[in-house]
């Protein structure tokens, strides 16, 4: 097996990790786990969302070792459940599993592209997505449920559309921004208020139905108006944090795709942010504006 293609698929999946820590350590953001609270989440905190980082960075290194051996897509389908059994196994509740499924699916499709050209990789998405679907069973996750009820695309739509939230969406957004602005964290936030307004969140359908994914939108919408005003969006933000929490409000899929967004910024190349957990007595690394970040 090449050497460097190992190489760079590793890169890949270093890149998707980081992604996800840089998604759970942003904050505030609305019903989601951050360094504040834990959001809409009770279940949850944020020590659990870490060790959580460790089961996704482990999954990726054992697709990454089925791929080079040249296994049958079955095998890596495996990978992927047995990766949300042990999720559930350790930490009593999903956390990941969105993230896992995605990432999961980006990294294979890389692979098999084996480049970083976005119209190969999106048409790669595509093919993994619908070779994954047409042999996947019947579930009974609330994702399945949604569809069935509301129409949702979820993260099904957005797998076999390769991934438009992703790329037509979430990158498009920040590069936009950071080039406007050279705001890391304005960048962030502009982003997570266009995902807010995209993607169809079958949690949010979960939890909240029709109306919740209409109020989601909403926030998102002004969140928006306000970065674009330079008005005080962290503090309409940690408000929207209040309100969602207390009507029990959350858009896993949203914070999938921004996490997934980063994760491919690096992988490109395109952004290198800190990943570490920021120690609470210093600014959080990621709220820092600065020119060319």
């Amino acid at each position: 097996m090449n050497s460097s293609r190992i190489f760079e698929i590793e890169r890949f999946a270093q890149a998707l990790v980081k992604g996800a820590a840089m998604g759970l350590y942003l904050t505030p953001k609305p019903g989601l786990v951050d360094l504040a609270d834990c959001g809409s989440h009770p279940d949850l905190n944020l020590a659990k969302m870490e060790r959580s980082l460790h089961i996704v960075a482990d999954y990726l290194a054992e697709l990454i070792r089925s791929l080079a051996d040249g296994e049958h897509f079955h095998c890596q389908a495996a990978i992927g459940r047995r990766a949300e059994e042990a999720m559930f196994d350790e930490l009593g509740t999903n956390t990941h599993k969105g993230y896992i499924f995605l990432s999961g699916l980006l990294l294979i499709s890389r692979w098999h592209a084996d480049c970083d050209d976005e119209s190969l990789l999106r048409s790669a998405v595509q093919s993994t997505a619908h070779q994954y679907f047409s042999t996947l069973g019947k579930d009974a996750t609330n994702g399945r449920w949604s569809r069935h009820r509301y129409g949702a695309g979820g993260v099904i739509g957005e797998a076999v559309a390769g991934l438009p939230s992703l790329f037509a969406c979430g990158v498009p957004t920040y590069l936009d921004t950071i080039e406007r602005t050279g705001c890391f964290t304005s960048a962030s936030f502009a982003t997570l208020s266009r995902l807010m307004q995209t993607v169809e969140d079958t949690t949010t359908f979960h939890r909240g139905g029709t109306m919740g994914l209409a109020r989601i939108r909403r926030g998102g919408q002004t969140l928006e108006r306000i970065i674009e005003d330079g008005g005080d969006h962290l503090c309409y933000l940690r408000e929207l944090n209040r309100k969602y929490t207390r009507i029990n409000l959350t858009m896993g899929d949203v914070a999938d795709m921004l996490s997934l967004t980063y994760g491919y910024l690096v992988a490109t190349g395109l952004l290198t942010g800190e990943t570490e957990r920021p120690r609470r007595s210093k600014p959080h690394p990621i709220s820092r504006c600065a020119s060319g970040r």
